[in-house]
């Protein structure tokens, strides 16, 4: 479903963790067109690729990486307390062994087949997310996202805001957060996962049915 990437067992993933990267460049940097410091072409990572990071990885069925996250320590420099400190305007960001940050999010679309598989990798992200953070005792994890996904994490993970929504040039409204990881997280995202059909098709009927309105 998902391989958990440590720094005790990255130099037998050597190559998946470079694939991963050159993934995460084909979508960070080609699709979203982030500009990122020093980034090279072809293989997206930053500051915060360290030593301490953990990586989950998602691969598809002809082994090609389709999804990816990654965890590091809050007691280590990270991007909540490098980058977006001065998002927190509503409370200090947590800092602790039991608190990593989850970032680079990432899934690469033009490699599924349809949403179904789109909405089942990305809950195979969510589940390795919260099965390492089960392994290491880890209960909360802070991540920066825009206001949509921020809604459906709170579908699956206890979360609260540490600030205010910021809008950037774009149309995405910004929220640092933080969510609590337990038993029961698991259990709902698995429960999602098994119901991924019923769930898209409830998700898509209102987009459907606009574009059907449109044409007519």
């Amino acid at each position: 479903m998902f391989r958990i990437i440590t720094p005790q067992n990255r130099d037998t993933y050597r190559d998946l963790v470079a694939a991963m990267h050159e993934m995460r460049y084909r979508v960070v940097v080609g699709e979203w067109g982030w500009e990122i410091p020093g980034v090279v072409v072809g293989h997206e990572a930053d500051q915060f690729d360290t030593d301490q990071t953990i990586y989950v990885i998602v691969q598809n069925d002809a082994g090609e990486v389709v999804g990816t996250s990654r965890l590091n320590p809050t007691t280590a420099p990270h991007m909540m307390s490098e980058l977006f400190a001065g998002c927190c305007d509503l409370q200090p960001w947590p800092v602790g062994d039991d608190v990593w940050e989850c970032s680079r999010f990432v899934t690469e679309r033009s490699k599924m087949v349809d949403p179904v598989e789109d909405f089942r990798v990305r809950c195979r992200i969510g589940i390795g997310l919260t099965v390492c953070c089960l392994d290491r005792g880890i209960t909360r994890l802070t991540w920066l996202t825009h206001q949509k996904f921020y809604n459906l994490v709170q579908q699956v993970w206890k979360t609260e805001p540490l600030g205010l929504p910021r809008r950037d040039d774009g149309d995405w409204a910004w929220i640092p957060a933080v969510s609590s990881i337990d038993a029961a997280t698991l259990d709902r995202q698995l429960d999602r996962y098994r119901n991924a059909d019923a769930i898209v098709e409830a998700y898509m009927a209102p987009k459907l049915a606009a574009r059907r309105g449109r044409v007519a």
